[in-house]
């Protein structure tokens, strides 16, 4: 299964970090309010070494990672924590729309993995996915998005359907790939996450457009 990354472990982490950074934060304000100079330097160097600690993580687990460009059809996984949404290409079709553009309409199959579900969630239960961002990427790294629109139907597991979106793209453009991710901004913060720093990216092949 390949997935983008976000797991329970690393987001438990990342809560863990985000309440400690917190905690030494008032513990250090409330040293140094109270004029206790140890307390003051023992929480501010907890506090750098936990932010050095866990940078030093989301570097690691970043570096070790690599590009995949999925093959039409392969699904990328989404976590939403405690259940999984899977992505494929179905099918591609272009047309000139002038002035040196093209259009790409990529239709995208949308799938509620059943088997990612925990155990405590109920099998008629609704998901609205989390933000989406959607685009064409080309060789040179340039990126085209589109419209998230039909990526915002709520699912209940095992339900798929299909959505086409569309691109506009320059003629000389090469390569082309389908860039699916999560949009949530704290993602970049979490370890082996690939919106995180330096993290390699799994990209989504369109085939040979009709």
């Amino acid at each position: 299964m390949v997935t983008d990354g976000l797991n329970p472990v690393a987001v438990l982490l990342f809560l863990g970090a985000v309440f400690s950074a917190f905690s030494l934060a008032g513990t250090y304000l409330f040293a140094r309010l109270t004029k206790r100079e140890r307390l003051a330097r023992t929480s501010s160097r907890a506090f750098v070494a936990g932010g050095v600690a866990y940078y030093a993580l989301l570097v690691v687990g970043s570096l070790t990672s690599t590009n995949r460009t999925l093959a039409p059809g392969e699904e990328k996984h989404i976590c939403e924590i405690d259940c999984h949404l899977a992505y494929s290409v179905a099918a591609a079709r272009a047309e000139s729309v002038g002035g040196g553009l093209v259009r790409h309409v990529v239709t995208v199959k949308v799938r509620f993995d059943e088997e990612t579900i925990s155990a405590r969630r109920s099998r008629t239960a609704l998901l609205s996915p989390n933000r989406r961002y959607v685009a064409l990427v080309d060789d040179a790294g340039n990126e085209y998005p589109g419209s998230t629109e039909g990526l915002t139907r709520q699912l209940i597991p095992g339900e798929s359907y299909t959505t086409d979106i569309a691109f506009e793209v320059p003629q000389k453009a090469t390569g082309l790939r389908l860039v699916l991710r999560n949009a949530d901004p704290e993602t970049a913060l979490i370890i082996g996450h690939e919106n995180s720093l330096l993290h390699r990216k799994t990209t989504l092949a369109i085939g040979k457009a009709s």
